[in-house]
């Protein structure tokens, strides 16, 4: 998704998801959610694993893992059986440790 796309909705997606612009809603995938440095997430998020690179607000119900990078920020709480806080991170909100099975991840169909 490139830089200069916005989104205003919610994306259900079976896969995986690179993210450079800027998300107005929630999304769902059964893969990896990868958010670039300068993007923006308004919205929760339910995945296998994100990585953050960018900017998210809203909560995240990840299965495997979440890493925050360096340039990330996370204003929201995180469920998750991995996390990975990078030094120069920005986190605001809680943490609940989770087995696998604990998540909402659910396969996902393409259409």
């Amino acid at each position: 998704m490139s830089k200069d796309i916005e989104i205003n909705g919610d994306i259900t997606i079976s896969g995986d998801i690179l993210i450079y612009g800027k998300v107005y809603g929630n999304i769902t995938s059964n893969g990896i959610i990868n958010t670039a440095k300068d993007s923006v997430v308004e919205g929760n998020i339910i995945a296998k694993t994100i990585f953050i690179s960018g900017t998210i607000n809203g909560n995240l119900d990840i299965d495997n893992k979440v890493v925050i990078e360096s340039s990330g920020t996370l204003n929201g709480n995180i469920k998750s059986s991995i996390i990975t806080i990078e030094e120069g991170a920005n986190f605001d909100g809680m943490c609940n440790m989770l087995k696998s099975a604990e998540s909402n991840v659910q396969k996902i169909s393409a259409i």
